[in-house]
């Protein structure tokens, strides 16, 4: 009886033994799996982490006292010299300015008074080119007295010329360097010889004929400039007188400088 008895117990216990050796032989592959799966999930999530930046080391503080000097912009300073180094420009106050002056009275436009006149011929038409009778005027005036501007410095010639521009009247002239003056030819188309071997144009100042060229007489303010056409180099109005025919130098007709 007690044989059968550790008989029972034998097989009992072998059947325990391979119920334990089936269950680990299960438990094995699975663990194995288990494991392997951990393994192939670890580099698929080290993959899918960002990098992340390497820490930035702190500056110490000269390094920050360096890169903060660098930062700041550069200022050029002038170079100094006895050129640039003078003493500040010290301004008066407006009310301590000096008075401006007025400016010159030369500076201002002064006035004359001038004429152009082939009268004269009115009582000597048959002496006229027949062709020139029609240019002179019936009464006289090729330009009747008129007041014009002009600047100091000025001329007779400087003034007849602006004059005769400003109105249209022809006028034909030549300079003559020996005397340094210009000689007037012909004004309103009435030129020299025209009526007669000696005439021509001559010019007064306030009842003055000059004995020198028109360029050269300077004009004064007020200045009463008279061109006239003379017959015989003489004053006009002794053109009816019986007296000799004097040449006068008033038209750049000079016979000394």
């Amino acid at each position: 009886m007690k044989e059968f008895g550790r008989r029972a117990l034998a097989l009992v216990l072998a059947v325990l033994l391979l119920g334990l050796c089936a269950c680990s032989a299960k438990t094995e592959p699975a663990q194995e799996e288990t494991a392997a799966s951990e393994a192939a999930a670890e580099p698929a999530q080290e993959a899918a982490k960002p990098e992340e930046a390497p820490a930035a080391e702190e500056p110490s503080k000269n390094e920050a006292a360096d890169a903060a000097a660098e930062e700041q912009p550069e200022t050029v300073e002038p170079e100094t010299n006895e050129a640039t180094a003078r003493e500040p420009e010290v301004r008066a106050p407006i009310d301590e300015l000096p008075e401006q002056k007025a400016p010159a009275a030369t500076d201002a436009p002064l006035t004359c008074t001038i004429s152009i006149s082939c009268a004269t011929i009115l009582e000597h038409l048959d002496e006229l080119d027949p062709e020139k009778v029609e240019l002179v005027p019936e009464d006289g005036w090729i330009l009747a007295p008129v007041t014009v501007e002009f600047t100091a410095g000025k001329n007779v010639f400087d003034v007849l010329l602006a004059t005769v521009k400003a109105n249209a009247i022809h006028m034909e002239y030549q300079n003559t360097p020996m005397y340094e003056t210009a000689y007037i030819e012909g004004i309103g188309n009435l030129y020299e010889f025209d009526c007669g071997a000696l005439s021509g144009w001559m010019y007064r100042v306030n009842g003055w004929f000059p004995n020198y060229g028109c360029s050269r007489y300077a004009v004064q303010a007020g200045d009463v400039i008279e061109w006239m056409y003379s017959l015989g180099w003489r004053p006009p109005e002794q053109e009816e007188e019986n007296l000799p025919v004097v040449p006068l130098a008033g038209n750049a007709k000079e016979t000394s400088p």
